[in-house]
């Protein structure tokens, strides 16, 4: 038998422009399994041209939102768990992003939880800014908080109208929408008061009113985002305001249909109304043109989500005070790891069976409550427990068949009961998170923002419970799905604390059973990794991979193998990389080795030509 001899390493014959251009077509894993290929490619890839390659990922998957100019401006992402700060290089903030990315997907993550109790009042509405490290939250008894994320200290506040006749004082139940240091709520009289931090002289966590915006009709709901505020009456009008000015102007005064529920939620360019039954309207910011309307009962294209076993002992026990007092300071950090707290839930195909009992809401007409955008994705919940998913919300609007090939409907046991508020929804990184009948539901959708082939997820979806125990069960008023971290009020048990004096002193807890009572608390369930883990890890969150035959340097550690998927698709890689430097070989001859024969001869030219393709 003929032997033949092992190609030749691509990366002695093909000019490293080139071989960028097709690792640039390689996934993380990929990537990283090439590493292990031979000192050649390890040396290609993480040392001579490490920043043109991992910054070419993350900026292709960041390429929605435009691609950053440079480490800092995608490292200094705002999160719960300061995942990404002080990330010192491109690949190590590939490594942060495919963990976070990877527990994200897992059936049942890895979290972290903390419960956080604003004052002796339950919590109504509140935003976590990320940014500046706090949360302002308003509550059922009246008044605005500025709460320390780390430490839950209140750092300032606005009293209850039950307490104090002054004019700059919040109403109970007050709605709150904030974007970046402006925070608005809403005041008796069909007025909305915006406030801002970061004015001068101001103390940290401090607003001052910057306006109140008057209407001649009973307002029903607002929504800020985008740089504008839109707010909604019952009486047939939408108001926009342009948010950028001082103060700001009222941009556009829509006619609409009468009765708007009051859930609202915008794009760049468009706000879209609850009706109702009618579904969602949606009409153009700037023109106040109707662009038509998603109408979630004509969709046919049905799933549902049978509830999971109930998993309340994760974390009721310790919040009732049976085990030390700490566990309900708000100043220590997320509690211990667990694979626990989040239920993994699958969907299946078709609608529920219908509810034997003829009074069910079921058997009505579905009254459609919130409603949230994410890009094209347009996602809403029902009294009936049922949620309308539309990848491409402006594709449906033009006619019944686009309609139908957008949307679909997922549905979950419910009898109504807990959508007094409207439901409650969030919408990021091709997931969704609402609340049917005392649980959250986290559902994953495809890279396309389509609901996930039955029997073919690779994302995780999981639920977890609304409250520490059933007894104490009430709805949501407010959640949220961030990078690393879900927020939503949590009804639990909570110390009560001693008033706030009036040189700032924080507040102190107090001892005995007798200062335990039911509250509406802060859940926050940090889904960041290790970070030892994740630092010793390839890009791919997996061990590095080696050779057997090597032992020099990074080389001479022991590491698992990679998983055989990834295995296969580097070699994949690698075949195409050797069948390009075959075709390059025949065009240009022998000299050809010649003049790639040393990658690194030019490094600093080579890497503004990689960064530019």
């Amino acid at each position: 038998m003929q032997s033949t001899s092992p190609p030749a390493d691509p990366l002695t014959i093909l000019p490293p422009e080139l071989a960028l251009r097709i690792v640039e077509f390689a996934s993380i894993s990929a990537i990283a399994s090439l590493t292990a290929v031979s000192k050649a490619w390890h040396q290609f890839i993480d040392f001579t041209h490490q920043d043109a390659i991992y910054a070419s990922k993350l900026k292709s998957a960041q390429s929605s939102c435009g691609a950053p100019r440079d480490l800092s401006s995608l490292s200094n992402i705002p999160t719960f768990s300061k995942w990404f700060d002080d990330t010192a290089s491109w690949k190590n903030l590939c490594k942060r992003k495919t963990q976070l990315a990877r527990n994200w997907a897992s059936p049942r993550p890895v979290s972290r939880e903390r419960v956080f109790q604003v004052g002796n009042d339950p919590v109504w509405r509140f935003r976590a800014d990320l940014k500046r490290r706090f949360i302002v939250s308003t509550s059922h008894a009246g008044g605005l908080n500025v709460t320390d994320i780390d430490t839950g200290q209140i750092i300032w506040r606005l009293p209850s109208t039950l307490d104090s006749d002054h004019e700059e004082a919040v109403r109970p139940y007050a709605h709150l929408e904030y974007q970046d240091g402006m925070a608005v709520f809403d005041r008796e009289g069909d007025a909305v008061e915006v406030w801002q931090a970061d004015q001068d002289g101001a103390a940290r966590g401090e607003f001052r009113r910057m306006a109140v915006l008057e209407h001649d009709c009973q307002t029903r709901g607002f929504q800020l985002s985008y740089g504008t505020l839109c707010v909604v009456s019952t009486e047939g009008q939408g108001f926009v305001y342009d948010m950028t000015q001082r103060p700001p102007k009222l941009t556009t005064h829509l006619e609409i249909e009468n009765d708007a529920v009051g859930h609202l939620d915008q794009s760049e360019d468009a706000v879209m109304y609850s009706m109702g039954p009618r579904g969602y309207h949606v009409y153009n910011k700037a023109s106040g043109e109707f662009m038509g309307a998603l109408q979630p009962s004509q969709c046919t294209k049905k799933y549902h989500i049978r509830p999971p076993a109930t998993n309340y002992a994760s974390s009721s026990t310790r919040l009732m005070g049976i085990t030390p007092r700490e566990a309900l300071n708000p100043s220590l950090s997320p509690g211990p790891p667990s694979k626990d707290r989040m239920v993994p839930i699958k969907l299946d195909n078709g609608p529920l069976p219908p509810p034997t009992d003829t009074e069910h809401v079921r058997h009505g007409e579905d009254e459609w409550g919130s409603g949230m955008e994410d890009g094209n994705l347009f996602v809403g919940v029902s009294r009936a427990g049922r949620v309308f998913v539309c990848s491409d919300w402006r594709k449906a609007l033009h006619d019944p068949t686009s309609f139908a090939e957008c949307s679909a409907v997922i549905e979950c046991e419910s009898d109504g009961s807990s959508f007094d508020l409207g439901g409650w929804l969030s919408v990021r990184n091709h997931r969704l998170m609402f609340e049917i009948q005392d649980r959250i539901y986290i559902v994953a959708l495809d890279d396309d923002n389509r609901i996930q082939a039955v029997d073919h997820a690779t994302r995780g979806s999981y639920s977890l419970p609304t409250c520490s125990t059933p007894q104490l069960a009430v709805p949501i008023s407010f959640m949220a799905l961030y990078d690393d971290t879900i927020m939503s009020t949590y009804t639990a048990f909570a110390r009560r604390q001693r008033p706030i004096h009036p040189d700032g002193v924080p507040p102190q807890q107090e001892e005995g059973p007798a200062r335990i009572f039911p509250t509406k608390t802060i859940r926050i369930i940090s889904l960041a990794p290790d970070a030892s883990v994740v630092e010793s890890a390839n890009p791919d969150g997996n061990p590095a991979q080696v050779p057997s035959e090597v032992s020099e340097g990074l080389w001479e550690t022991n590491r698992h193998s990679a998983p055989a998927e990834e295995i296969v698709r580097s070699q994949a890689l690698l075949q195409l990389l050797s069948m390009l430097r075959d075709e390059y070989g025949d065009v240009e001859g022998d000299e050809s080795d010649d003049a790639w024969e040393d990658v690194d001869e030019d490094e600093d030219e080579d890497e503004n030509e990689a960064q530019t393709v």
